[in-house]
This record gives structure tokens, sequence and C-alpha cells, in this order.
């Protein structure tokens, strides 16, 4: 089943993170990729050569500098050279290298390419920005010998991406580049007469200073170029895919409402022919991308049927609370009781390109997953345990989260100890939950009372979830479980370590919905969580499991109440 969502997109294959490895990919995977396309057995070959390459060199540059991430697995989406996709984009909310087939062909790319395609990649995902990325990178290069070098010009001078132009200038810089200081892994004799670069130990000798904003000048005249002739290639506007769209909002019956900037209804379902506003946004839309919106629409009318369809109490279903999120491919608006699709949801452009790789299938599983909010909050998602057995659950966990931050060194108490100190100080120390069987307090003003009750408020999501991935489909459930487990370290200072830390430990719980099989393997190296705390002794294995093997018991109270909804 895993294998449908892999090749469930026709713009792209996906190399899945958990048949990867720092060898490169599993001989599973391989058979299965030889299989299914034509230049299966290169695109192993290729990756097998250069991914072991980006993983032994990030591992080494992050041992001697912490301004360098270590490696880790992220899927890798291989696209079509000739499909118009963002060349920037990071698919599946960032635990993905979006690469084009040329990158794995000898004739368009080299190994020395690839490898540095990876790292480039992950600085991107990191920053999330473009046009530093190669400057910020330039430590990559200290250590590579001239026979590197050349296979790394090789592949950029023939490279056909979309944004090719911006390697072949970072070939023609990496002799400058190389010539650069770093405060810990190339330092210079003096300081004097260097000029630091804010957040990466680089140190710039006077005599180059102009280098590195030319080097940016280029990529970022190179990024802008290439979003551009992206959206260019669907501008083409078509007034017949116009009007039949509208035809279709005012003639047949549908179950969701169109919504624009601030939230604001364009199109109602209960006044169908009052077109003008909605006509006004999309005459700007080009035809592929009318065709992607009205197939969007057809998505959550057919989910939103199924799920009345299954649902024997829908009269039951409350409104939406108010404090109920306004964004996310579809959500539930506001007093309707309806779902609202934004034609001006940021960062999803809909009105300038159609969706890309996945987006469908994520819109689909949230449909599910906005309509099963409103089941949890009519009582559908019921707890099983007594309120004494909740209460014992809690108390199991809260013991294993104190144990481990009693047992964590000395130097990750004193970076986190004030921000926890705080939310043991801050947050209600008569926090209850109330799951249906009773109020259970999450008592005592210890470190790990405080990590649950900053968690324990996300479980109706994880309810939500639990009646959801019963109603999505596999390719759905996988896009959902993907696209939420992802690493936090971008969200976190290190003085909060353990707020992310109680995050992570929510946040796992999704991998019960996937058909990864080493869920645990998937969670630790796609993350950066083996890192952070496990290799570096904040956490030790034994810990961590514990903490994971007893949140994931308290979780396992709830159950789908089957004589409310049909799964």
């Amino acid at each position: 089943m895993l294998e449908e969502f892999y090749f469930s997109d026709s713009r792209a294959v996906l190399v899945p993170i958990e048949h990867l490895s720092p060898a490169g990919v599993s001989s599973a995977f391989a058979s299965i990729l030889v299989a299914r396309i034509a230049d299966g057995a290169a695109i192993v070959d290729s990756i097998n050569r250069a991914f072991p390459l980006y993983w032994d060199r990030s591992a080494r540059l992050a041992r001697r500098s912490r301004m360098w991430a270590p490696p880790r697995l992220r899927n890798i989406a291989i696209v079509e050279s000739t499909t118009a996709i963002p060349p920037y984009v990071q698919l599946l909310n960032t635990s993905t290298w979006t690469m084009f087939d040329c990158d794995f062909a000898e004739a368009t790319s080299s190994d020395e390419l690839l490898a540095y395609l990876f790292a480039q990649g992950e600085r991107m995902a990191i920053t999330g920005e473009v046009t530093l990325a190669a400057l910020h990178n330039a430590a990559y290069w200290f250590d590579r010998t001239d026979a590197e070098i050349d296979d790394f010009r090789r592949g950029a001078r023939a490279s056909s991406r979309p944004d090719a132009d911006a390697y072949r200038a970072l070939a023609d810089a990496l002799d400058w580049l190389r010539q650069l200081s770093h405060e810990t892994l190339k330092p210079p004799p003096t300081l004097t007469g260097h000029r630091s670069i804010a957040a990466t130990g680089l140190l710039v000798p006077a005599a180059l200073e102009g280098e590195p904003p030319r080097l940016v000048e280029h990529w970022t005249r190179s990024a802008k170029n290439a979003v551009e002739r992206y959206y260019a290639a669907y501008r083409t506007t078509d007034g017949g895919e116009l009007a039949a769209t509208l035809e279709w909002l005012r003639d047949a019956p549908h179950e969701f409402v169109i919504t624009g900037r601030n939230n604001r209804i364009l199109w109602d379902r209960d006044h169908p022919d009052r077109l003008g506003p909605v006509r006004n946004e999309l005459r700007r839309a080009g035809a592929a991308t009318l065709r992607s919106i009205r197939a969007d629409l057809e998505v959550i009318d057919d989910h939103t049927l199924a799920f009345q369809r299954r649902a024997t109490r829908g009269e039951t279903l409350p409104p939406p609370d108010d404090a109920i999120a306004q964004d996310g491919f579809t959500y539930l608006h506001r007093g309707r009781r309806t779902l609202a699709y934004n034609l001006d949801e940021p960062h999803l452009d809909r009105l300038r390109a159609p969706g890309l790789p996945f987006a469908r299938a994520m819109l689909g599983a949230r449909a599910y997953h906005e309509w099963s909010h409103l089941a949890v909050s009519a009582g559908w998602i019921r707890c099983t345990a007594t309120a004494t057995e909740l209460a014992a659950r809690i108390e199991i966990v809260r013991d294993a989260l104190d144990d481990a931050l009693a047992a964590a060194p000395q130097a990750a108490r004193q970076v986190a100890g004030v921000d926890l100190l705080a939310l043991t100080r801050t947050h209600d120390a008569n926090f209850t939950v109330d799951w249906g069987s009773g109020t259970t307090r999450i008592a005592g003003a210890t470190g790990g009372a405080a990590l649950l009750r900053l968690v324990l408020p996300r479980a109706a999501d994880f309810q939500a979830n639990l009646l959801a991935a019963r109603l999505q489909s596999d390719t759905e459930r996988e896009a959902y479980v993907r696209h939420n487990v992802r690493t936090l370290r971008g969200e976190y200072g290190a003085a909060q370590m353990w707020r992310m830390f109680a995050r992570y430990v929510y946040e796992l719980q999704y991998l019960r919905f996937s058909e990864v099989s080493d869920k645990r393997e998937y969670f630790l190296r796609s993350t950066w969580f083996d890192a952070d705390f496990l290799d570096s002794g904040i956490v030790s294995e034994e810990a961590f499991d514990r903490i994971d093997r007893a949140f994931g018991e308290l979780m396992d109270v709830f159950e789908v109440d089957t004589s409310a909804v049909r799964v």
C-alpha cells in the first residue's frame, strides 16, 4: 500500500525516508524503482554514489562546527525536468528534497553535483532562504579535492535544472570560496583584515569582499527568473474554462464555501448564483490552474458527502468553535459548519499555478480531519478509561518525564532550566483534563507535570486523527503523517529544548497512522531528534523509550464510537 503513495502523483516519484540510509537506497525500494520507471536503475546508482558523500561530509562538518547541521534522512521527490514546478519548493512540509530527473542522468549531472544538491537543499530547508544558501555553504568546499571540484563543475555546466545557471555561477566562484576562512574549521593566522558573515563562522579577507555580494546577487536573479518561468507556464487564460467553472459552481449542489483574503466569503453554497466576487478572483487564474481548483473542490465535496453518509448522528454535530484555525488547505468556516477553500491561502498560490505534488492528498486528508474535529466536540471519540485509570496513566508519563529531566546533564539543565522553571510556575497548577470519563487534575509543581500541561491540550487533535485516519485513503493518510512528523529545530531555541522534546513526544504519535514499519527509526533519523537529544546525551535511549511507551499508552484510552459514525 505504501508503494501506491510513493507513485501517487504523476509529476513526482518519491524515494521515501524509510527506504533511505546513509548508504543510499534500500535494495527493496531499488527493485521497485527499477520495475516502475525507465531510468530507475540509473537513479538508484546515482543516489547510492552521491548520498553517502553528502552524509559523510555533513557529519564531519557538524562534528567540527555547531554552525553546520548533521545529516538527516528526508524524502527525495524526483520531478520530470519538463514539469513546471518551483525548484526551491519544500514538499511535504520541508521533509523532502525536490530533485529533477536530470540530476540523476550522467549527461546532465555528476556525483559531486548531486551530493552538493543534498547539502544545498538541507541548508534551504533550515533557513527557508534561497539566495544566501550557496554562500553560507562555503565551508563544504574547504576539503574538496581538485578532482571533486572538477566533477562538480562538469555537472553544473551540463545541468538542465530550472535553476542551473545558479549552480554554474557557484562553479565559477569555487576558487575564491575556497580561499575564505572560518572561525573553527579554517581559522586565519590573524582576524585582522577579515569580515565575518553572521551566523556562519565564515571570514572574508579584504581582497575578496566584493565576491560574496556578487554571488548572492546572481543567485537572487536566478531564483527570481526560475520562479517567474514557473508562473509564466500557467499564465494562459481560457474564457471557456472560467465559464465552465462558474457554471459548475452555480448548477451543481456543493458542500463548501469559497473564501478569499481575510476569510471573506466569495462564493456561498447557499446562494450559488451570486458569482460576481468569485468570478473577479478566478479570472486571474490560467486554464490549468482553474482545472486544479475545480479538482480540489471536487475532493472537498466528495469527502464531506462521504463523512455525512457515515455519520449516523450528524444532527448532533456542533458548530465549529470560534477559536478554530481558519487556514490549512481546507478548514471549517467559523459559524457555518461547512468546509472553506481559500483562494488566497498563504504559500499555496492557488490562483497562480496548479497545486503542488501531494497537495491534493493533503487537502483530502485535511477535509476528513476537520470534520473529525466536530466529531470530537460531539463526543464521538470517547475515552474508555475511568477517571482513576486515566489519572494513573498520566502519573506514569509525568514520572517518566521527571526522571528524564532529573537525569539530564548539568549543561542541559543550565541552558533550559530557566524556561522549564517558568513553565512550572506559570502554568495553572489546577489544570485538568476532561475526556468524558471525569475530570483529572495534572497535579504537581514538577517539570514533567508542566510539560504534560503544555501538550495535553493537543489531545483533541489526536482524537480527530483517530477517526480521520480510518476515513482517509492510504495516500492521504501518508501525506498527512509526513506533513506533520517533521523537525522542530527551527521553531525552538536551545533554551526551549524541553518544550520541543514534549511536542516531539506528542507528534511521534502521528506515526501510528502510517504504514511505515520502523516508526522509531523513521522519527529519529528524519527530525534530528537523535542528534539533538540522544547522541548529545541529554536524554538516554532508555528514558526516551519509557516516555514514548507511557505516552502512547495514555493516548490508547481513546476509541471511535462506531454507533455514531460508521468506519
